[in-house]
């Protein structure tokens, strides 16, 4: 027999304690008798009181405590085996984390905007793999593939626009560097960028329409606004400034949507701009879901059966006949000769 709790069954030391109390009592009620009366009159002044039933009762209680810890340590026999299968599919998000990720044309920020998106896509995966790439002139996986949800949600909290000490942004080679996280032979390689489209490289359409023919499906997410916004930066002094050219003007950084479009067309996908319903995440997920998932692996388990219920039926049951027992009745006082 297996236990899941079976640290509870020390508790089975208290049934000789209850057993010994029972026996003290029983001895007790009758030397404290024999402090004011002789031990012939016993049976004379206890005639209300049945000392068999009153053991019996507390024998009972006991015998049902002993089945309760039982089913508390949840005893478990009669094995099987069970199959775990889990499918899903292979998703990386590439996330752009250059300087103008920090402009705040949406609050609080582009960059934290895009990981609350993310978050929230992560929370509706169901046994998908998620990688994240960081990317700003340069690129690098933050997290492999992993269906460990929450590992991937704490690689996402750590970026920022500090990862990538690159200036610049290069989209192209993000969506090569997703590429090689997918095998070569799988169906769908979805890939999600999230970006405010400013691609210095503009060699990103020519690369996603590579990664379209290699199955790659491309997602662009919008971060942003079509108006723009300067770019918030801290001096040695800690003062916040905005972010200059070469030529000393402030750099005003807006949503590049026909590129960003222009991405996901070449790779298969489609353009969201990120909105605070977050609608679009819910419709990517929709998108997602009718794709053939591939088997990732499965595995045996092999697992006990519970079997508590029969010990607090048991123990029921004798509660209920203890319940039943009375040792104290009403009769007529017999005459003592």
């Amino acid at each position: 027999m297996h236990w899941g709790n079976p640290y509870l069954l020390f508790l089975i030391i208290l049934i000789p304690v209850f057993l010994i109390f029972i026996g003290i009592a029983n001895h007790n009620r009758k030397k404290n008798f024999s402090n004011f009366a002789e031990e012939k009159f016993y049976d004379f002044f206890m005639q209300q009181f049945s000392g068999f039933h009153w053991s019996l009762k507390n024998f009972i209680f006991v015998f049902a405590f002993l089945f309760i810890i039982i089913a508390l340590a949840r005893p478990l026999w009669d094995k099987e085996v069970q199959i775990i299968k889990k499918e899903g599919i292979d998703i990386v998000v590439a996330i752009d984390v250059s300087k103008s990720m920090d402009a705040t044309d949406i609050q609080p920020s582009r960059i934290m905007r895009a990981k609350d998106q993310i978050s929230l896509f992560i929370d509706q995966l169901k046994g998908d793999r998620i990688a994240i790439v960081a990317f700003a002139r340069q690129s690098f996986v933050q997290c492999p593939l992993t269906n460990d949800y929450d590992a991937a949600k704490l690689f996402l909290n750590l970026l920022d626009t500090e990862t990538v000490p690159s200036y610049g942004t290069n989209i192209g080679e993000a969506i090569a560097t997703s590429l090689e996280l997918f095998g070569e032979k799988e169906k769908h390689k979805v890939i999600i960028v999230v970006s405010d489209g400013e691609d210095l490289e503009e060699n990103a359409t020519k690369i996603a329409e590579e990664a379209g023919k290699q199955n790659a499906i491309i997602y662009t997410l919008g971060v942003g606004s079509p108006e723009g916004s300067t770019i918030p930066i801290k001096n040695r002094d800690g003062d916040v400034v905005y972010a200059k050219d070469d030529k000393g003007d402030i750099v005003f950084t807006k949503l590049d949507i026909t590129t960003l479009t222009q991405i996901a067309k070449k790779g298969n996908g489609r353009f969201f701009p990120i909105t605070p319903q977050q609608s679009e995440i819910y419709e990517i997920m929709k998108n997602i879901n009718s794709f053939e998932k591939k088997k990732f692996d499965s595995k045996e388990y092999v697992r006990y059966k519970e079997q508590y219920k029969y010990f607090v039926i048991t123990a029921l049951i004798l509660l209920l006949i203890e319940s039943f027992i009375i040792y104290k009745k009403k009769t007529k006082f017999k005459r003592v000769l």
